[in-house]
């Protein structure tokens, strides 16, 4: 059995050299294979915000809050292209101020969320009793009270202060999500009428208002990017032929709200952001 054992180890030497041999062969003429390229992330989004962001007017109504699956945080939701987006929340409610979001919307936004979108403050400025005020008589009382609230509002700050508040406590409660933050368009063709102009104006205020919060909130650590869509309606505004905005002031549910190519235009300004 000695004999026959020491007998055999030069063949099976020759055959491991063969095999090891042909290993080392083989290996180097097939590349090893790339791993496949790993999918780009899905962003988690919750939406927050006002009529603007519940999609008010662009679509039926789904709820007291005037929700509509038109609204842009939907379209995100369903486009194509990379960042990919899951909408995990449209908190979004008609008539929310930057308090409202604050006490009411912000439980929706956790260390899970990843992307957060906000359009809020013109409840907090009253731009639609400004210009139901000012429409009947640009001249009147009325105009003029509501001229004279709306001014102080802005030489407060209350806007800019508030929203970078809350800009920090959804950074705080998301650490891990982008904010975009969007403006408004300014609504009418300035030539309509005296009224369109003074809310023309009191909209650039207003939108002045939300970058300079945005930008605070930035400075201070949160990841904030602020889009403005104040001039993308041009040509398109109420008084043009074919307005983004709900143009029938007898209609106060679409009114000044974006239609649905409007709230396309927003979801684009916010996939820029992106």
């Amino acid at each position: 059995m000695t004999l026959l054992s020491h007998s055999r180890r030069p063949a099976v030497s020759a055959v491991t050299a063969v095999l090891a041999a042909a290993a080392l062969l083989f290996g180097a003429a097939a590349p090893a294979m790339a791993a496949p390229p790993s999918p780009p992330p899905v962003e988690k989004l919750v939406a927050l915000g006002d009529s603007y962001a519940a999609g008010q007017g662009a679509g039926f109504p789904l709820d007291g809050c005037l929700r509509s699956t038109a609204a842009y945080p939907y379209l995100l939701d369903a486009q194509e292209a990379d960042p990919k987006v899951n909408l995990l929340r449209l908190a979004a409610c008609s008539g929310a101020t930057i308090e409202d979001v604050m006490d009411t919307q912000l439980s929706q936004v956790n260390k899970g969320t990843t992307l957060v979108t906000i359009t809020v403050g013109a409840n907090d400025l009253g731009i639609d009793e400004v210009y139901a005020a000012c429409t009947p008589d640009p001249f009147s009382d009325a105009c003029t009270a509501a001229l004279l609230e709306a001014s102080q509002v802005l030489g407060s700050g209350a806007i800019a202060s508030d929203l970078t508040d809350l800009l920090l406590a959804i950074a705080e409660r998301a650490p891990r999500a982008r904010i975009v933050v969007t403006d408004y368009p300014i609504p009418f063709v300035p030539e309509l009428n005296p009224s369109a102009q003074t809310v023309n104006l009191a909209t650039l205020a207003l939108d002045e208002q939300i970058a300079a919060g945005a930008t605070a909130a930035a400075g201070l650590g949160a990841n904030v990017a602020f889009t403005s869509v104040a001039y993308a309606f041009f040509g398109h505004q109420v008084g043009d032929a074919e307005p983004w905005l709900g143009a029938n002031p007898g209609d106060p549910f679409t009114f000044l709200h974006p239609t649905a190519q409007g709230q396309a235009v927003y979801a684009a300004y916010v996939l820029g952001a992106l």
